[in-house]
């Protein structure tokens, strides 16, 4: 692939990540969320609009904290030509552990503080960065074996 290529795939697939683990995080907090005012239309209207600004915070704060981890990962799976789903997840996992470590959660509310769901949403980010760029990982493609 060329470069221009890569480098227009590599900040989407960055922004999907990011669509993807926010996505997820907002979805479980919307599940909690939801049980306690099932029954009331109004109350589960503005569960849904809390947790939807909550989405668009996380959006902003994990974007920003990610991107130093998340661009280290790229940059090596790119010189190495690294295309393994299993080092994409890896290194979804590492940005989710870089990410709670670089938000303050007294700072922000919306940042989960359960491991698993910041393990989860590492984890999809990873495999949707993959889906989206991480297969075709490297400045130039090898030939196809004959």
């Amino acid at each position: 692939m060329t470069l221009l290529v890569r480098l227009i795939l590599i900040p989407f697939g960055y922004l999907a990540a990011l669509l993807a683990a926010t996505s997820l995080i907002a979805l479980v907090s919307w599940l909690r969320a939801y049980p306690p005012v099932a029954g009331d239309e109004v109350a589960a209207g503005i569960t849904a609009l809390v947790v939807l600004a909550d989405w668009f915070v996380l959006l902003m704060l994990i974007g920003q904290a990610a991107l130093i981890p998340a661009a280290a990962a790229v940059a090596a799976a790119e010189i190495f030509r690294l295309r393994s789903v299993l080092y994409f997840c890896a290194a979804g996992l590492l940005c989710a552990f870089a990410v709670s470590r670089l938000i303050d959660p007294e700072i922000s509310g919306a940042v989960p503080s359960d491991p698993a769901i910041a393990a989860a949403a590492g984890l999809a980010g990873g495999l949707v960065y993959w889906l989206v760029c991480g297969r075709s990982s490297g400045w130039t493609r090898e030939p196809a074996p004959a």
